[in-house]
């Protein structure tokens, strides 16, 4: 019923319907008959070499089509094949194996990290690739501008960084318990093509239209505004994959994509592109135990003192999200939980608050609070899948219907439209994140964008401190517990639901005994190497 009116609000709306429906021909996969073997192809006879089609969106403001996307932000399949880490996970992101790392020792107060370096490591340019490199990278993460908060949260914690031969020494001022698995994401870059860049417009430097890697490719062609092609990296020391060539388009949508032969490998949780993958019997679907949340942001103030008056009154923003039916809004994604903070409410930790839905209540709260009626209320958003916009028309219509005169933006750019232009009242973003740890980093006041919208408060840093160094469940719960109540008492941003998330193979391809996908915007061991290209 909820979801019949979420649709039928936002084709009242003139929005139009959810592409596709499911077939009762398509194939699906789970984490566990992956990990049996089964494979995605129709018949396992393979192309020798052969070429894996790949896409990357570009609809969601995540990149754009004249450059390579940086890893230090999103990791996706062709930046993974392209740059490695000192470790590689497994299909949980946890249990860290070596990758450019031969070893690693931890001290046993877990201050002191001794890695010791592969020999002869060199980059897709015939450069070394050595621990001045994981130096560099490191230290150059901590002022970068555009990069994930898994890594600058972990790092900040490294007192001192040392460097003998092919060893790195990392000193931390404090335990943080899951510095072995964020290593095993954080993608080392090349100090000597990129040191004299700046770190604050890194991701726009000349490097990405020509980087040099570390992976099993390196990059062959960039057609600008159309795709790039990767080949064999000649100077990778592992084993050489049997793939021997990757085309990667540059596309508005990944259901148009699929449907031009233009993707052997899709991944997502919009329904239209869930249900219009799910219905082409060429592809088979891999479900993904992932935390993904979709969650409104309050623009406030700026640590550039920018400050959103209109948002400032936290009774103002209590009676907008008591004015929105989340329910009803997660109906519209084929698997979504609602939430009401970073802990999932089947946690052991959630706390129990819930933001409820009463519509009248609202009206006479936003009333009562003193928020100017007379001007327009702004939502900015960067998604353009169909569900997206189905949902944001769906939020206008509630608010509208509290009295509030409400306009949405679609950004082209939502990292520099959310926390650099800042035009906008509320914010609805998603996040696939590393751990329920990554949802709280967004509250630390060295968070570098997210302090543009929260003011760099750091009323949260201490108690987000002792999170990362809990290493027991009962301590790391009661910390849980008391960041709930933060944030439920702030208000700052307000999760709606987590979705599910899906990842598509195509029927030209092979997958290897074992593998089990892991969250698609991270790095984890999918044994590539053995992937094929069926006939």
């Amino acid at each position: 019923m909820k979801k019949m009116l979420a649709a039928f609000m936002a084709t009242a709306l003139i929005v139009g319907s959810l592409v596709g429906c499911g077939s009762s021909t398509k194939k699906e996969t789970t984490a566990a008959t992956a990990a049996s073997g089964e494979t995605t192809a129709e018949s396992t006879a393979a192309v020798e070499g052969g070429t894996l089609k790949l896409s990357v969106t570009t609809g969601d403001g995540s990149t754009s089509d004249d450059k390579i996307p940086t890893p230090w932000y999103n990791r996706i399949m062709a930046t993974n094949l392209m740059f490695r880490a000192l470790f590689i996970a497994d299909s949980d992101l946890t249990n860290p194996q070596p990758d450019l790392a031969e070893s690693v020792e931890i001290s046993e107060d877990s201050l002191v990290y001794t890695i010791t370096m592969k020999e002869g490591l060199k980059w897709s340019d015939g450069e070394a690739l050595t621990a001045e490199d994981v130096k560099w990278s490191i230290e150059t993460a901590l002022k970068a501008a555009t990069v994930n908060s898994i890594y600058t949260s972990a790092f900040k914690n490294i007192s001192d960084i040392a460097v003998d031969g092919n060893k790195i020494t990392l000193t931390l001022s404090t335990p943080y318990a899951a510095m072995l698995d964020v290593l095993a994401q954080f993608a080392i870059l090349p100090k000597h093509s990129l040191e004299n860049a700046d770190p604050l417009t890194m991701e726009a430097d000349a490097f990405w239209t020509n980087p040099v890697t570390s992976g099993m490719y390196a990059l062959d062609e960039l057609n600008v505004g159309n795709y790039f092609t990767l080949k064999l990296n000649e100077n990778y020391e592992g084993t050489a994959p049997k793939i021997k060539s990757i085309i990667c388009y540059f596309v508005s949508d990944y259901i148009t994509a699929a449907q031009a032969g233009n993707a052997d490998y899709v991944f997502g949780n919009a329904a239209d592109l869930v249900e219009a993958l799910q219905g082409m019997p060429n592809y088979t679907t891999h479900e993904v135990d992932v935390l993904f949340y979709k969650y409104f942001l309050f623009n406030m103030k700026g640590i550039d003192g920018n400050e959103n008056e209109a948002m400032q009154n936290i009774e103002v923003r209590k009676a907008l999200i008591e004015a929105i039916d989340r329910a009803t809004l997660a109906t519209l994604y084929p698997t979504a939980n609602v939430l009401n903070s970073g802990v999932p409410n089947s946690h052991e930790a959630y706390n129990g608050f819930e933001y409820a839905f009463d519509a009248e209540k609202a009206k006479a709260d936003i009333a009562a609070s003193g928020y100017d009626m007379s001007r327009t209320l702004k939502i900015c958003y960067y998604n353009n899948d169909q569900t997206s916009i189905d949902l944001i028309n769906t939020v206008v219509y509630y608010l509208e219907q509290a009295g509030l005169t409400v306009e949405a933006t679609l950004s082209n750019d939502g990292t520099t439209d959310l926390f650099t232009t800042r035009a906008y009242d509320i914010g609805f973003k998603g996040k696939s994140a590393f751990s329920i740890d990554e949802w709280y980093t967004e509250y630390m006041s060295t968070d570098a964008l997210f302090a543009n919208v929260f003011g760099g408060t750091t009323e949260f840093d201490e108690l987000v401190a002792e999170l990362f160094k809990a290493t027991d469940a009962e301590k790391r719960n009661e910390v849980l517990k008391q960041l709930q109540e933060k944030e439920q008492e702030a208000v700052y941003k307000v999760p709606a639901f987590t979705v599910g998330t899906y990842v598509f193979t195509s029927d030209k391809v092979i997958l290897p005994e074992g593998v089990t996908f892991c969250n698609p915007l991270y790095m984890c061991d999918l044994d590539f190497a053995n992937w094929e290209i069926a006939q």
